[in-house]
């Protein structure tokens, strides 16, 4: 079974290491995982691969522990239905995002890309610099183009929004190797 475990809470050493513990002590193993920190906040999320007996009560309740232990916020854990396993596609291109930050400016990205068939693999988007200063917004994007979808016509939906929004957008290849 396959199961999706996630941990959001204040950053500090030993998040992994706890968390890693139990599932090694459950006999699970880590599939895919995305860790990061975000506004000081640690977050998590791990797809597992546990035995079809694996006690989920006991697994949660462990998981709840370390979680209570580190001061953590949120901790779950989640069976993911088979019929929903999906694998993800490689990455086609990669967009990249600049200017002075302004709300919408994820949407508005977002919602070309949706619009144009186009699927995001991983998103970070960053705000840099502090409030007394105007602060700049920095993203970079892994998306799927569908085969159809030619790229330089998602280019020029993505320029409508740079120039709309003055913001440096760049629609670039993934580099084969």
């Amino acid at each position: 079974m396959q199961l999706a475990v996630s941990a959001v809470g204040r950053d500090r050493p030993g998040i992994v290491a706890a968390v890693t513990g139990v599932l090694v002590a459950h006999g699970a193993d880590i599939a895919d995982a995305q860790m990061g920190v975000l506004s000081g906040r640690f977050t998590m999320m791990l797809i597992v691969d546990a035995s079809d007996d694996l006690d989920e009560g006991v697994f949660l309740g462990d998981l709840l522990e370390i979680g209570r232990d580190l001061g953590m916020d949120v901790v779950s854990a989640n069976r993911i239905d088979p019929l929903h396993r999906v694998g993800t596609p490689d990455p086609t291109h990669v967009v990249t995002v600049s200017g002075t930050d302004h709300p919408g400016i994820v949407h508005a990205v977002a919602h070309q890309l949706a619009r144009h068939g186009a699927g995001i693999t991983d998103l970070q988007t960053r705000r840099i610099g502090d409030e007394d200063e105007e602060p700049l917004h920095a993203m970079m994007l892994e998306v799927v183009l569908p085969p159809d979808v030619q790229p330089r016509t998602l280019d020029a939906a993505l320029q409508a929004i740079a120039g709309e929004r003055e913001l440096d957008i760049e629609l670039r290849p993934v580099p084969e190797d």
